[in-house]
């Protein structure tokens, strides 16, 4: 039950919310995701009373799940292209790539990565939220238009499942050395022109048209 004080000092805008979530982001990078009670996370807001954020999370799993939905501009871009699984290759997957690698570099985005990889070797079940949340729907957009491409004969016949987490694999590896593992990002090129270069790796590999 939220208390009097709580009530009092709830604002009505999402200023707040915001606060809290960036605030649960430091306090899940340094102690983790069951380190991270709310009483931790409240006084990294600075809020005067853990109550407050009932106002806005109904427990720490839903806080978790908004810190996810920040991911959401890139996930609409999928929803999105839900509608076109007949569009060409050349015109869909350049879109994708830029979204998710603009996504992953915001400095927030960037720490939840760092968050969710130590996570997941400690604890599954929050390795499997994210995944259900995100990659997942990602990989499987990736399966039905690959399939859907082979089908119009813009691509040759392969397993789309296997090209989807093939595709998905070269933007990860972007992420780690960016984000995780600085050796492996070394000598990089910059997001937009590693976005293109593998987009275009990807596609020439699967081409229906030789040379094309």
């Amino acid at each position: 039950m939220v208390n009097q004080e709580a009530a009092d000092e709830a604002p009505g805008d999402s200023g707040r919310r915001n606060q809290i979530l960036d605030a649960a982001l430091h306090v899940m990078a340094e102690h983790g995701f069951r380190g991270a009670s709310i009483k931790r996370i409240a006084e990294r807001a600075g809020l005067k009373s853990p109550a407050l954020i009932y106002w806005y999370f109904s427990d720490k799993h839903a806080l978790f799940e908004a810190m996810l939905r920040r991911m959401a501009p890139f996930l609409n871009v999928v929803n999105e292209a839900e509608a076109r699984l007949d569009d060409p290759p050349q015109e869909v997957l350049p879109r994708l790539v830029a979204s998710f690698l603009e996504a992953t570099q915001q400095p927030a985005n960037g720490r939840f990565v760092r968050v969710l990889l130590s996570e997941a070797v400690r604890h599954p079940a929050v390795a499997g939220v994210f995944a259900e949340r995100g990659p997942l729907v990602v990989l499987s957009f990736l399966e039905r238009y690959l399939r859907r491409q082979t089908e119009l004969g813009r691509l040759r016949p392969h397993d789309p499942r296997a090209s989807a987490r093939a595709f998905m694999g070269m933007l990860i590896v972007y992420v780690l050395g960016r984000e995780i593992l600085p050796p492996v990002g070394d000598g990089f090129p910059g997001r937009d022109t590693y976005g293109r270069e593998v987009t275009s790796i990807f596609l020439n590999g699967l081409s229906a048209t030789d040379g094309s």
